[in-house]
């Protein structure tokens, strides 16, 4: 390959996410040049990334606005987008991925000239489809978050082919940047960094528990000097947290670093606390230990940072993480991490100390990250407790989608030993663990699927039968629909019905016998994951998993 470009208009922790991605395409192909198209506002970021040779700035916000605008026609919106990417229109690339989940990308994407996509991009008709196994997921993910137990740099190098890289995210720190962070930080540490914001208040940590683990923290390590970074915004919450601090000692940068300033501020410190933001995945990537707090929106399953042995606690309660389109006045979630456990915890980490025999949360778990033995990043609990079903449908599901969407082939072993050393319950316990109806839901969601596949071959035995076409097609709607109500009545298995109902609404135009080979692909991969679960649920190590097609 000659030419390879990343599209990235989100915000700048997910660039930093990127930089496993742009280095396992440079390894795979070390002669071509890489090309990352990023909002303006995060050219900086893009910057640090390694292995980049040309970086790409567009307005997205303006990109996002045309798309939207419901006063504009559509050709008027396709010349201003046009106007926008003249210069980058004239590069042709031999590939593109989209790892910007919008229809401003997608419409963007329709006007580069490039051999191939992969991501989020428009049919002929111009309606925003996903071409990619890994990225149709997001869709799976986002509406079954509690399910959901893959990161989501994992699911962008699966898109990429990069599966299983084991690569951490990693920027390069410019030399005038680590000047300018040595004469703001000099003298000896720990030095604790602290962000307080986050994208979204939901995900904010509030300013009062900071303060009370500063506190205990302090006067646990009367030496602790505490860094706040963050944007001009934040400096109200800054002012805030000092107040409720009188005794500590702080050096505040909130507002006053540029973005390779801040890196190299945190590459200063030995430890970072923060909620779930941009940052954390900024000191991973110059190795600086982190400890995120996820509350609200925010779940470590999807972002803690890609790289091992940092740490992230989350609430276990029900309704955590919130869905995109919840407004909770509530903040349980907030309470369920005690601050001065904290203080502790991130006392033990400073001084590199063992962890492990902290008095557990009642509440909340406490998680270590960790490439697991398919490369793919994983979260380890510090310590075990009750299962919830939930949590063991979560690793079924896990091996179950990387079995369909990869091919790696499914092992029970390693899901039973998991489910053994984080929930202490053995393989033939897993029955009873779940509700008692599961069985029988999957065993008829099987059937429906198997009956589907008849359904296919039939139809692609009639040829040009239009009437009979038709009464297949009917009955294929059915059959999904039966499929549909089963994963709507169980919230346990909604992943399947969602991943089902992604794959179909996916398939390409294609002839008859194209298209049915296809859907035959997709019933097949419901069916291999019904399996997986099955034969977990049963204690079952026979393991046939099906049968004839291939996952799309």
């Amino acid at each position: 390959m000659k030419d390879i470009a990343i599209l990235n208009l989100t915000r700048f922790g997910d660039l930093v996410q990127t930089s496993p991605i742009v280095i396992g395409l440079r390894k795979r192909h070390p002669a071509a040049k890489i090309h990352l198209i990023v909002k303006r506002r995060f050219r900086a970021v893009a910057e640090m990334l390694p292995d980049v040779d040309a970086i790409h700035e567009l307005d997205g916000d303006a990109l996002a606005r045309i798309v939207s605008q419901p006063d504009m026609g559509f050709v008027e919106r396709f010349r201003k987008v046009r106007e926008m990417v003249d210069r980058l229109a004239e590069i042709h690339f031999d590939v593109v991925y989209n790892f910007t989940h919008s229809r401003a990308s997608a419409v963007l994407l329709s006007l580069l000239d490039t051999e191939r996509t992969t991501g989020f991009t428009l049919d002929r008709n111009g309606q925003r489809r996903v071409d990619n196994k890994w990225l149709r997921h997001i869709a799976t993910l986002v509406r079954a978050r509690r399910l959901s137990r893959f990161n989501l740099v994992d699911l962008y190098l699966g898109a990429a082919g990069l599966c299983g890289s084991r690569v951490p995210v990693s920027v390069h720190v410019p030399e005038p940047a680590r000047t300018f962070a040595a004469e703001q930080l000099p003298g000896p540490g720990p030095r604790v960094a602290i962000q307080l914001g986050a994208s979204t208040d939901t995900k904010t940590w509030s300013v009062g528990r900071f303060a009370e683990t500063l506190n205990h923290l302090t006067q646990r390590i009367p030496s602790a000097r505490i860094v706040l970074v963050g944007v001009a915004a934040e400096v109200e919450q800054a002012r805030k947290l000092r107040d409720a601090c009188p005794g500590v000692w702080f050096e505040d940068l909130v507002g006053k670093t540029s973005i390779d300033e801040l890196a190299a501020v945190l590459e200063r410190a030995q430890l970072l606390l923060t909620s779930d933001t941009g940052t954390m995945h900024l000191a991973a990537a110059v190795g600086t230990t982190t400890c995120s707090v996820f509350v609200g929106l925010g779940t470590p399953y999807e972002t803690a940072v890609y790289a091992e042995d940092h740490w992230a606690l989350m609430s276990r309660i029900s309704c955590a993480p919130c869905g995109y389109s919840i407004k909770c006045g509530h903040t349980v979630c907030h309470e369920d991490i005690p601050p001065q456990w904290l203080a502790e915890f991130v006392q033990r980490l400073l001084e590199h100390k063992p962890v492990d025999d902290l008095s557990s949360l009642p509440r909340a778990d406490v998680l270590r990250t960790h490439f697991d033995e398919n490369g793919l990043l994983e979260l380890v609990p510090l310590h075990p407790r009750e299962p919830e079903p939930q949590d063991l449908l979560a690793l079924a599901y896990r091996a179950a989608f990387l079995e369909s969407i990869e091919g790696v082939a499914v092992q029970l072993e390693p899901i039973w030993q998991r489910a053994q050393i984080r929930f202490g319950i053995q393989p033939e316990k897993w029955r009873k663990a779940l509700p008692s109806s599961l069985p029988g839901q999957l065993q008829r969601m099987d059937e429906i699927a198997r009956h589907a596949e008849d359904i296919v071959s039939r139809l692609e035995d009639l040829g040009d039968q239009p009437a009979e076409l038709r009464e297949g097609s009917k009955s294929l709607r059915e059959t999904d629909e039966a499929i549909y109500a089963i994963a709507r009545s169980e919230p346990l298995l909604a992943p399947l019905g969602l991943a089902h109902e992604s794959e179909l609404e996916d398939l390409p135009d294609a002839d008859l016998p194209t298209l049915a080979w296809m859907s035959r692909c997709v019933y097949g991969s419901l069916r291999r994951r019904v399996a997986v679960l099955r034969h977990l649920i049963e204690a079952d190590r026979s393991l046939p998993l099906v049968q004839e097609g291939g996952s799309t």
